[in-house]
């Protein structure tokens, strides 16, 4: 930790204890809720004219908003690897869906479980290999999880199943996020008295877009605002995916709204770190792509919003950027925990603590990592570039002037100086992350 951090921090917890008065502080609760798929530009704050979603928008007001939030990777186990242990699918050695987190990698339930947190996971997981729907036994590769309602892979909204104690699938009837939200709440009213630690992990608004009722028919098509870089070719495709999309995402703020209203009647909604986010974000006919693990904004941009009432004025709204390996450091911080050995992310809790914290210069993601597509992006200030398999400039954008990456400027003469600098501060970042560079500081061979 430098100087300035270390400072920030002591400031920062001089603010809690301020805050807290004479009560004696004990250890927030946290609970992280993960939209699978939910985009950054799907939010009422960030200029979105479609959604009507009142809690999230209510969340919002009362907590932290980071505006400028990236995926580490823009595909669910890559991503939800990053979030867990804080550092990136590279390094974590999670490079596409359907592969295991390792063994040996240190995750947010070991954490807090070992610092005396009642731990659970609802929901989708993603990290226990290719198996659908799986059964995660008990023990080493729950990763510190103790409450387990949960399943490995898939996509069923509608009657699905998932996993306790046993291999024998639990079915339950109904729109899965209304069970799993049950399951929450229950959670939330057994633990409150104690620090929790609580992951509730929704597959939707990831496909297939079939919102429940009332929710299939709240948005009618015709109505809905395009982005300005969807082609005129597929507005009709891109209307009726967006119809759907944001049905199941009112269909989540509905039941967020209810886990919230159980945190204020338990009493535990002073003492409960909030976050909302998710792992990527979807295309939904941008650029003519539907689906995610592209280097685009509408892919790699997700919503991160963090409330902590007891220490943590709300309200406001960060413009620095944060990206996923960044929530484990901070989720640890404001649990007054050190930081996992080998994270990567930085530490943002000075934000909430005492409204200031240090600023990145510049946000890093990747993707399809081991195949032909793979790619690299570094976003600084406002300038955009993504790189290819073999390091070659293919993206170059200002999203200030052109924030929806309409105008390509990587093979403009009068970009070339812009294109070297976006590309040495890449290589830079991937030199200081590890990203395919051996322990000698050579990169490492492609093909």
């Amino acid at each position: 930790m430098n100087r300035r951090s270390f400072l920030g921090r002591v400031s920062a917890l001089g603010w809690v204890r301020r805050a807290a008065g004479r009560r004696q502080a004990r250890p927030p609760s946290i609970l992280v809720v993960l939209a699978d798929g939910w985009r950054a530009q799907a939010l009422e704050a960030a200029g979105d004219a479609n959604l009507k979603a009142p809690n999230l928008e209510g969340l919002l007001r009362t907590g932290v908003f980071f505006s400028r939030s990236y995926t580490a990777n823009p595909a669910c186990a890559p991503a939800r690897a990053a979030l867990l242990t804080g550092r990136y699918p590279h390094a974590c050695r999670v490079l596409a869906d359907g592969q295991p987190l390792p063994a040996d990698e240190r995750t947010l339930g070991e954490l807090f479980a070992e610092a005396g947190y009642m731990t659970g996971y609802i929901g989708k997981w993603a990290l226990d290999g290719a198996e659908e729907p799986g059964f995660v036994p008990p023990g080493p590769r729950r990763r510190g999880f103790a409450f387990w309602a949960a399943f490995n892979r898939g996509h069923r909204y509608f009657d699905s199943v998932y996993f306790r104690d046993s291999p024998e699938p639990k079915r339950a009837p109904g729109f899965e996020p209304d069970y799993q939200t049950r399951l929450a709440c229950d959670f939330i009213r057994e633990h409150a008295s104690r620090p929790f630690f609580l992951v509730v992990s929704w597959g939707p608004p990831h496909p297939p877009r079939t919102p429940p009722p009332p929710f299939a028919q709240l948005y009618d098509p015709a109505r809905l605002r395009l982005r300005a870089n969807v082609p005129g070719g597929a507005a009709a495709e891109a209307r009726q995916a967006l119809a759907g999309y944001y049905g199941l995402c009112s269909a989540l703020d509905a039941c967020l709204g209810q886990i919230l209203e159980v945190l204020e009647a338990t009493g535990a909604a002073e003492d409960t770190v909030v976050v909302f986010t998710s792992d990527h974000g979807e295309m939904l006919g941008s650029h003519g792509l539907d689906l995610a693990e592209a280097p685009f904004e509408e892919a790699v941009r997700v919503p991160l919003v963090i409330r902590y009432p007891r220490a943590a004025r709300g309200g406001r709204r960060v413009d620095s950027f944060a990206t996923g390996v960044d929530l484990a450091p901070t989720l640890l911080a404001l649990a007054g925990l050190e930081p996992g050995e080998g994270m990567q992310g930085r530490d943002l809790s000075a934000y909430l603590l005492s409204g200031e914290g240090p600023r990145a210069e510049a946000v890093y993601a990747h993707g399809r990592l081991g195949t032909p597509a793979e790619w690299r992006l570094l976003v600084r200030g406002l300038d955009k570039v993504v790189v290819d398999r073999e390091l070659r400039v293919t993206h170059l954008f200002n999203l200030g002037q052109d924030p929806y990456e309409r105008r390509n400027l990587a093979f403009e003469p009068a970009q070339a100086r812009r294109r070297d600098e976006m590309t040495a501060i890449l290589r830079d970042r991937m030199r200081r992350l590890g990203d395919r560079v051996l322990p000698s500081g050579l990169r490492l061979r492609t093909g």
